[in-house]
């Protein structure tokens, strides 16, 4: 999980994204983040240098070809205009036991806009809701405040601390390990979804919804 400041930080003029399935096309702009040692240092523990635009779309198409096999989904976030501000998605998916493993990146300019909390909520959503998932988990570099407040907003629970596990410019970070059951994510998300600023909002697919954007549902039961 990498969002590097407290997401629910700047205020302003109204703002809309969208989240959508990933695409091979969207591998250009995957590859511009990955290029950023300092993004893939805290996002990514299994790429510790920059890797290029062919490597990445190797990656995605790996993606891609995992969620044919429902093993993942990856989603991107544009801005209305087609920007795109981030990534996140389910990876490790277990139908079996109802878990998965929640993933999240924002690119640095879009840091502090309120969106990562956001990506959070509606990938909660769609795993409890949608997958009939039983529980989520994360894990962040033990540096990353904004990780551990969105996680902690969103009620994950402190679950371990694998020590040292995280190398980085000659140094081991701990990685902090967190869990979210499905009946802990119902009791949030009400107080949640009042919470946040309706002036920034994310919704699902190409068209405007009243059911699938946070926030705005007030809870609804029918997400």
């Amino acid at each position: 999980m990498d969002t590097n400041r407290h997401n629910e930080g700047l205020s302003g003029a109204n703002q809309k994204f969208r989240m959508r399935p990933m695409e091979i096309s969207d591998a250009t702009a995957v590859a511009d983040w990955y290029q950023q040692i300092e993004d893939t240092s805290i996002f990514d523990r299994q790429v510790p240098v920059p890797i290029n635009h062919t490597e990445v779309v190797r990656l995605v198409e790996t993606i891609l070809s995992d969620r044919e096999k429902e093993k993942c989904m990856w989603f991107m976030i544009d801005t209305e205009d087609g920007n795109a501000v981030g990534m996140t998605g389910l990876e490790a998916i277990n139908p079996l036991h109802g878990s998965a493993i929640l993933p999240i990146f924002v690119a640095e300019q879009w840091r502090g806009s309120g969106i990562g909390i956001r990506m959070v909520c509606m990938i909660l959503d769609l795993a409890f809701r949608q997958l009939r998932l039983h529980r989520v988990a994360t894990v962040f570099r033990a540096d990353n405040e904004a990780s551990r407040v969105i996680a902690s907003r969103c009620g994950f629970t402190h679950e371990g601390v694998s020590r040292e596990a995280w190398f980085n410019q000659g140094r081991h970070f701990d990685l902090i390990n967190v869990g979210l059951l499905a009946d802990e994510w119902e009791k949030t998300r009400l107080e949640l979804d009042s919470a946040l600023d309706s002036g920034i909002t994310l919704e699902l697919g190409p068209r405007p919804t009243d059911t699938w954007i946070w926030p705005g549902t007030g809870g609804s039961a029918s997400r």
